[in-house]
């Protein structure tokens, strides 16, 4: 393992702002802390970073402990969410900081400058000064200046979140672009599901200074483990039921069974919550082998996607319909039917786990 996180405590007094984090990264991986503001993950992004001391616990970078090491001695990248470059300095100054202060000589540094502007498409930018640049450009060169000094790991705290939407997926596909290039391992902070998923090879879920899923963003959408990963990842319908024959994976909604894949290892009669996706639902009789009715509340038109929101029986429900030119829109007041699966839909018990 590259980067290692061992029983990482971190308290402020009586409030503890991570507890019992171990994580164990690969060389080369990309991996996301997703989670509420609040929930530790710059805090653990800073402890990596030399920032901030775990309270216990121990980091280790290729096998060498790095917990108690001052930042200037950690041979680590950060990059920050308000870019944070020297405004008197140009772009060139800027990214070659690092090593200046680190006492390279002069043509080394002019070369790796290069590099590092030809890497992010900035060629002919290094005389220009931040002011002179835009807000992508300047997130570009902070991440340049980053990687200048060749780092062991790359660490970024929310280094979108300033940028608006579309330059966001433009520098979100731009930032994986360098790390697969470069090979090199890299934790990312962020509180949008959407960045997480599409960039990450693993996404560490947080939630009040706890781990609550690490897995591949398919494992972490498709298959989370707890009630807070299903609801904080996409959108979610959460239906109160109680078991009817849990060997057979028969629930009851209100007066309806619904039929769910394989067994449900909670006894008849108990509250369980059930979990659907509003892409795994359709409208209308499409065969899926689970039915229910209700009243169409909104139609919200979302380019690809058309968000249908029904009133079934005073609870909501969300379906996303597919766009395309000959789509018949439901109208609100409308009743209509939905149907899903049995494999739609995914059991757990009311606090929080399979």
């Amino acid at each position: 393992m590259y980067l290692e996180l061992k029983h990482i405590h971190k308290a402020y007094g009586a409030s503890v702002a991570v507890e019992d984090f171990n994580l164990s990264v690969n060389t080369g991986e990309f991996i996301s802390f997703l989670g509420p503001s609040g929930c530790g993950k710059t805090t653990t992004l800073r402890m990596i970073a030399g920032f901030e001391v775990p309270t216990s616990g121990h980091i280790t970078i290729n096998g060498n402990d790095i917990t108690h090491l001052p930042s200037s001695k950690r041979n680590v990248g950060m990059v920050f969410q308000s870019y944070a470059l020297f405004p008197n300095m140009t772009v060139a100054e800027n990214i070659g900081y690092g090593l200046k202060i680190a006492g390279k000589n002069k043509p080394d540094i002019a070369h790796r400058v290069e590099e590092m502007l030809a890497l992010i498409h900035l060629e002919s930018f290094g005389t220009r000064y931040p002011a002179q640049l835009s807000g992508g450009q300047q997130q570009r060169v902070a991440l340049a200046r980053a990687l200048a000094f060749h780092p062991q790991v790359l660490l970024l705290d929310e280094p979108l979140s300033a940028l608006d939407a579309k330059i966001r997926v433009e520098l979100r596909h731009e930032i994986r672009r360098i790390q697969q290039q470069l090979g090199i391992t890299t934790i990312y902070v962020t509180h949008d599901q959407e960045e997480a998923l599409s960039l990450s090879d693993r996404v560490v879920v947080m939630s009040k200074g706890r781990i609550e899923q690490v897995g591949t963003p398919f494992e972490i959408y498709n298959y989370p483990r707890t009630v807070f990963v299903a609801s904080f990842v996409g959108t979610l319908n959460q239906l109160p039921c109680t078991v009817e024959d849990g060997t057979h994976g028969l629930v009851r909604h209100q007066t309806q069974t619904i039929y769910t894949n394989g067994n449900i290892p909670h006894p008849q009669g108990s509250d369980v919550v059930l979990m659907l996706r509003p892409e795994e639902l359709r409208l209308g009789e499409h065969g899926g082998q689970n039915r229910l009715t209700g009243t169409i509340q909104s139609v919200n038109f979302l380019g690809s996607v058309v968000r249908v929101q029904l009133n079934h029986a005073g609870t909501p429900i969300t379906l996303d319909l597919f766009n395309e030119r000959l789509l018949r829109l439901p109208e609100v007041g409308q009743t209509h039917t939905i149907t899903f699966p049995p494999h739609a839909c995914w059991v757990m018990s009311p606090n929080g786990h399979h």
